[in-house]
């Protein structure tokens, strides 16, 4: 598909997904932060939903939850160039709250819809509500999956943790994350996406 009709499409995508009205007290007066990256990338990263930094400037992890995550691609050998990243939730939700499982299951069509349309090698969860989002519960437990790769509709789907849970944690054991989390993505990644 070419580029341009990936952005059709994919813009489409949005503007029917926006209008669900299940969701619209969680989109009233809030911007929608759309995925973003090459639409063609061999990488797709799904986070949970956008958060202060994200909301205020329309992109998915640009805060310090995406400094985290493009410095652990990074060492991974993944530049972030070949990365499409996007989250479950394209809304903030109110008091930085975890998406309710009716707004994750509302997404969960877009969400597939959206990797479709980037076509990855690789999908990277970065968390729980990531993990339920893309999975719908046909792979199990997030605690069970993390770190390990699996396949989901002919791609490698890797679970790890949220770059935010790592921020919280002291930095011995955020060391350790960090170190498990590079670990994942060297051996779950393919040569041909972390050449």
């Amino acid at each position: 598909m070419e580029q341009t009709d990936r952005e059709t499409a994919m813009t489409a995508l949005y503007e029917d997904y926006a209008t669900m009205p299940v969701l619209a007290r969680l989109a009233a007066g809030r911007a929608l932060v759309r995925g973003h990256g090459m639409l063609s990338a061999p990488v797709a990263v799904v986070g949970e939903a956008p958060g202060e930094e994200e909301d205020r400037r329309g992109l998915p992890f640009v805060g310090r939850s995406g400094v985290l995550l493009k410095h652990l691609l990074g060492s991974a050998g993944i530049p972030w160039e070949y990365c499409y990243v996007t989250n479950v939730l394209p809304w903030r939700p109110p008091a930085n709250r975890t998406p309710y499982p009716f707004e994750v299951q509302a997404s969960e069509a877009r969400l597939a819809a959206e990797v479709a349309l980037v076509d990855p090698v690789v999908v990277v969860a970065a968390g729980e509500v990531a993990w339920r989002g893309l999975t719908r519960g046909s792979l199990g437990r997030f605690a069970d999956a993390r770190f390990q790769w699996h396949e989901l509709d002919g791609r490698r789907l890797l679970a790890v943790p949220h770059p935010s849970f790592i921020l919280h944690l002291k930095s011995e054991e955020a060391a350790e994350w960090k170190n498990a989390t590079v670990d994942a993505l060297r051996l779950a990644l393919p040569q041909k996406a972390s050449a």
